[in-house]
């Protein structure tokens, strides 16, 4: 797979991305899985901690810690609600939920798991009212799961009432290029395309849903500041992640204009 920069095609449209326009940095020491913004408010996602914080100047407005919870992991935002993909990783055998709070109180409203499943639930996001929802497997010592791999992980459709729809695996390049992770996080853009994260790499990977089969389709590698791990989109279209290593939250001025 080439590394490309700026340009996809979609049908009979073009398509520039630019993801490194109007960067903006905050510091937060929670920075280390996950962020999600409102046009007021990010929530920066630790294993067991979500802080709230100012858009304008970053200073923290609340906190919610639990240490029942392990691992959680991406981050999302709808009608007042955060959800949040969450495991038990690195322990085996894995197992999931999906975990929810009120983003005006920070308090914990609700929680789906999965138990035993398919994987390490990494990412969530609700598209054209259905869940899809991200479920990985490792390459590493320890943290591999019997007789599983890299190419184990996928990504499943879910409607409303958590009834599994359709699901697909990741391209053998990019299982080749991830492991021995696999995607950290995604998020779907109003073009029905994927644009998904390594663990820690500054790259974001846009994908295709496939006409036929079952594996998704890699188009292109978009550099990014954003370093891996969960990333989400706010109401304006900015997209949202983190630097895991410097503890940063960095806001992107994702822009998709068509020609």
């Amino acid at each position: 797979m080439k590394r490309l920069y700026i340009t996809f095609v979609l049908g009979l449209l073009f398509f520039s991305v630019k993801a490194q326009e109007e960067t903006k940095k905050y510091d937060a020491p929670h920075a280390r899985q996950a962020v999600a913004a409102t046009d007021e408010f990010f929530f920066v996602v630790d294993n067991n901690v979500i802080v709230k914080r100012d858009i304008v100047d970053g200073k923290e407005i609340k906190r919610w810690e639990d240490k029942r919870l392990k691992h959680l992991n991406s981050a999302y935002i709808q009608n007042d609600t955060l959800f949040c993909a969450h495991s038990n990783y690195p322990s085996i055998p894995m197992h999931s939920s999906i975990e929810m709070w009120d983003i005006n109180t920070l308090e914990h409203i609700g929680s789906h798991s999965f138990g035993i499943d398919i994987g390490s639930c990494t990412w969530i996001v609700q598209h054209e009212q259905h869940w899809y929802v991200m479920f990985v497997h490792y390459a590493n010592e320890g943290k591999m799961q019997k007789n599983r791999d890299v190419s184990w992980s996928q990504l499943i459709k879910y409607d409303l009432n958590w009834n599994r729809k359709e699901g697909w695996v990741l391209p053998k390049e990019l299982i080749e290029k991830v492991s021995p992770y696999s995607i950290s996080g995604g998020i779907i853009l109003e073009d029905n395309s994927l644009l998904c994260t390594h663990h820690h790499f500054k790259e974001l990977y846009k994908l295709q849903f496939p006409k036929m089969g079952s594996t998704l389709v890699w188009e292109e590698t978009i550099p990014t500041e954003i370093r891996g791990q969960g990333i989400a989109l706010d109401p304006n279209g900015n997209l949202w992640g983190i630097d895991k290593k410097s503890r940063e939250v960095i806001k992107e001025k994702l822009i998709t204009v068509s020609k």
